[in-house]
This record gives structure tokens, C-alpha cells and sequence, in this order.
């Protein structure tokens, strides 16, 4: 009896035994390729050839294998390679597909590009057409270009001579040789500098672009004002021909402006300590003048009307200017000591006289009804206080020639009777004795003859 006949294992249990295992094995495989097949991203890509591509190549990223191709079709003109990428790998929406020769000969792999950082991503099922594939130059290519060329260069080609002459490359060689000789040093530098100045524009590149954007810019207003432009051209051309009329005369004028230069640079040279003087006074002047510029505009504002009032005050006829002082405050001096008390306006905008301003601004206010009530008492209709007539509480009495008599002046009653205004008062209840043979007084002299010069209307202090 065997060792199987011993375990109990028939040739019938064997065949379930093995057949068991293969369906583990195979169901195993299938559940290994379902998970790593299973979210993967999958991708068509189309190139002009497919020259060591196969299915089962390898598919990277920078190297680093992230998938494998499925299924590699021919068709007319290109190959269509489906390939997939394993899952949890990030493909950017904008994608590229290239086959790379790691060695002459070795199969090639598809490397994608570019590496995904952020934005959108290509979903399964991508498309990446030819216009997005690339694929390398085959050898046999670069050998046909080689031996073209070698073709081109040789004696049947541009090197080719005639009987008893060198071709045209062996002369450009032993030229180039000769002209080289002993020039390394100088070649090198001039290697050299060009590179530094291929740096430099690289690293202006950006400059120069917008250089470029402005020149077309310039370029483009130019063509759109084509006719101004040949407009200015033509009057250009008679400015330069007038100019050119004219060269003797601007010989003399450069000359004398030469000239002038010189002395005004030797003036400068040997006054130059009065001109720095001159000039550091004229910056305080100004500034004076800048500080002040608001008194300066209310001058400005009132001159006029001073002027005007100063020409209406002057009296041909007697040849004086009739003219009085407006105070009104010496008619009220217990008012106006009252305000003079009010410290806070000797410094108007400091926090301290403020204070002490608005701490006396109850007795000051007491103050001021205190005097009003007293100057009302004293003041009567028929009294005149000092200087009442600069204040403009009263206006003169008698008439003077030239001036406005204005409104009737109060009278004492017994004393001096009340007169219209414009009138002298009386001098006694006898009638005025003739002209003839009395002379008139002061106060009644005839008033002077009319003139047509116009007066000014009695507001404040009549004329």
C-alpha cells in the first residue's frame, strides 16, 4: 500500500485535490488583476509609430512606473495605445504622452507628462490625440540624415573640384584653419562673452518683450494716423527748409546768446556770494508772503472800495477830504471794558485762555448788562455824549458844503432850537442881515453851489 493509499487519497480524490487548487489559484489572480485594475485611470494615446511598444510596457512618470500599457493597434497612418494608470495617481487635464528610449536597443515605455500639481484631472477614458504625443527619432533616421549629408559635403556634392583644384570645403577648411590659428584664447572669449550677453537678454526677457509690445503699439498708432503723420513730414520738411533760409541769421543769434552766456556765467562767477544772499532773503520774503497770503487777499479785496471811498471823500470845492472816524465803542467805554476783560480772546485756540474765558464768561455777561443799563441811563435824547459824533450815534448839525446832511440832530430845548438838516442853525429871532452888509457866520454860510459830482449815500460817517 502506498503513502497516498495510507492518507486515503484516491486518484480520484487527487484530480478534485488538483482542479480545487488551480480554481484557487486562478480565481486568486483574477481577484489580484480586479483590485489593481479596479479605479485605475484609463488613457488612449495615439502616435505616428510604434516601434518597441508592447503591451505589458511600462508606463511612468518622471521615471517612476505608475502603470502598464493594455493594447497596442495599428492603424493607417498611426497606433492607438491604451494604457491605464494605477490608482490614487493624479493625471492633469492637459495631457501629454511620449515614448522614451531609455538605451539604443531596449523596448521603449510612455512617459506622461506634465507631473499633475493642481487644477482639473483627466478622467478615465482620455483621449490624447497626435498633436499631444511625441515620438523619438528612429536610428536608421539619423543614420539616413548622416549619410545625406555626407553625401551633400562630399567630392560629388559641395567639395566637389575641378581637375587640378581643391573643392570648395577644403578651401573653407584650410581658410577656417589658417584664420584660427593661434586665436583659441580670443575664440574663447568671445564664447564667452556671447554667452554672458545671451544671459543678459534672457534675463530681460521680459523688458524686451514689453519693448516689443510698445513698438507694435507705436507702430500700430502710426498706421492708424497715417495721414497726420505725413502731414507732420511735410511741415517738417519746410520747418527744415526755412531753418536752412535762415542759418546766417542763427549763426549770429547762437553767437550772441554765446556771448551773453559768457557774461552772464562770469556775472554769476563773481557775485555769487551776494546772489546765495539774495537768494535766501527772496525764500523768507516768500515765505513771509506765504504766511500772510490771507491778510494779503483781504488787502487786495479792500483796496478797491478804499480807493473808491478815499477818491468820493475828497471835496474839489474846498480842496480837503471830509472824512470823520467811525468808534462806536468810545460812545459805550463800560461795554467795551467789559470785553477787554475777556482774557480768552488774547489767545484764541489755547486750551488755558479757553478755560479762563469760558470761567468768566457769567461775569463778563453780568458785566456787559450792567453797563448797557448805565450808559442807557445816561444817554437822553437830547444829550450828547463825548465823542458821540465818532461813534455814529449823532451826525453834525450844520450843513457843510459837499456832504450828506443825513438825519436831525437832537437839540437842548432853550439853547439851540432844532433845525432841519442841511440848514444852519439860527442865530438869533431877528432876521439875517443882507448880504450886503453883514457879513454871514460860520454857521450860516451859503451853501456851496451844486456840482455834478455824485455823493455817497451817508452810511456811518457821511461826507
Amino acid at each position: 500500500m502506498t503513502s497516498l493509499e495510507k492518507l486515503g487519497l484516491t486518484p480520484r480524490r487527487l484530480a478534485i485535490l488538483a482542479a480545487a487548487l488551480a480554481a484557487i489559484v486562478v480565481i486568486a489572480g483574477c481577484g489580484w488583476w480586479l483590485v489593481r485594475t479596479m479605479g485605475a485611470t484609463r488613457v488612449t494615446a495615439y502616435f505616428d509609430r510604434g516601434v518597441g511598444i508592447y503591451a505589458g510596457s511600462d508606463v511612468r512618470i518622471l521615471g517612476v512606473k505608475v502603470g502598464e500599457i493594455d493594447e497596442v493597434t495599428p492603424e493607417r497612418d498611426r497606433v492607438r495605445v491604451q494604457l491605464h494608470v494605477d490608482r490614487g495617481v493624479k493625471l492633469p487635464k492637459d495631457l501629454w504622452a511620449a515614448q522614451v528610449t531609455p538605451s539604443v536597443i531596449s523596448d521603449r515605455y510612455v512617459q506622461l507628462l506634465p507631473v499633475y500639481t493642481d487644477g482639473p484631472t483627466a478622467q478615465s477614458g482620455t483621449v490624447v490625440a497626435e498633436d499631444h504625443t511625441m515620438t523619438p527619432v528612429e536610428i536608421d533616421q539619423v543614420y539616413a540624415s548622416i549619410s545625406t549629408l555626407a553625401q551633400a559635403l562630399g567630392p560629388e556634392g559641395a567639395n566637389k573640384a575641378k581637375p587640378g583644384e581643391q573643392g570648395a570645403l577644403t578651401d573653407l577648411l584650410d581658410v577656417s584653419a589658417e584664420n584660427l590659428a593661434g586665436n583659441g584664447q580670443a575664440m574663447a572669449d568671445a564664447i564667452a562673452g556671447l554667452s554672458k550677453a545671451s544671459t543678459t537678454l534672457a534675463d530681460s526677457r521680459d523688458n524686451i518683450a514689453a519693448t516689443v509690445k510698445g513698438l507694435n503699439t507705436f507702430v500700430t498708432m502710426l498706421a492708424e494716423n497715417d495721414k497726420q503723420v505725413r502731414t507732420f513730414n511735410t511741415q517738417l520738411a519746410d520747418l527744415t527748409q526755412y531753418l536752412a533760409g535762415e542759418r546766417e541769421d542763427f549763426t549770429k543769434a547762437l553767437n550772441l546768446l554765446a556771448t551773453a552766456l559768457s557774461d552772464v556765467g562770469a556775472f554769476v562767477r563773481d557775485n555769487r556770494d551776494a546772489l546765495s544772499s539774495n537768494v535766501q532773503g527772496l525764500t523768507e520774503v516768500t515765505k513771509v508772503l506765504n504766511d500772510t497770503k490771507t491778510a494779503q487777499a483781504q488787502i487786495l479785496s479792500y483796496l478797491p472800495v478804499a480807493a473808491s471811498n478815499l477818491d468820493q471823500a475828497y471835496d474839489p470845492d474846498s480842496g480837503t477830504l471830509t472824512l470823520r472816524p467811525n468808534l462806536p465803542d468810545l460812545q459805550d467805554p463800560l461795554g467795551t471794558a467789559c470785553k477787554l476783560a475777556d482774557l480768552g480772546k488774547l489767545m484764541p485756540g489755547n486750551p488755558q485762555f479757553a478755560q479762563i474765558s469760558a470761567t468768566l464768561g457769567p461775569l463778563l455777561a453780568q458785566c456787559g448788562n450792567i453797563a448797557k443799563q448805565i450808559t442807557d441811563g445816561v444817554r437822553t435824547p437830547s444829550l450828547n455824549l463825548p465823542l458821540g459824533i465818532l461813534s455814529g450815534a449823532n451826525l453834525q448839525r450844520g450843513s457843510v458844503p459837499g456832504t450828506v446832511p443825513g438825519r436831525t440832530a437832537p437839540s437842548v430845548d432853550g439853547v439851540l432850537p432844532s433845525t432841519p438838516a442841511g440848514t444852519g442853525p439860527a442865530t438869533s429871532a431877528k432876521p439875517a442881515p443882507s448880504s450886503a452888509s453883514a457879513t454871514p457866520s460860520a454857521s450860516a454860510k451859503p451853501s456851496a453851489p451844486s456840482s455834478t459830482r455824485p455823493t455817497a449815500p451817508a452810511t456811518g460817517g457821511a461826507r
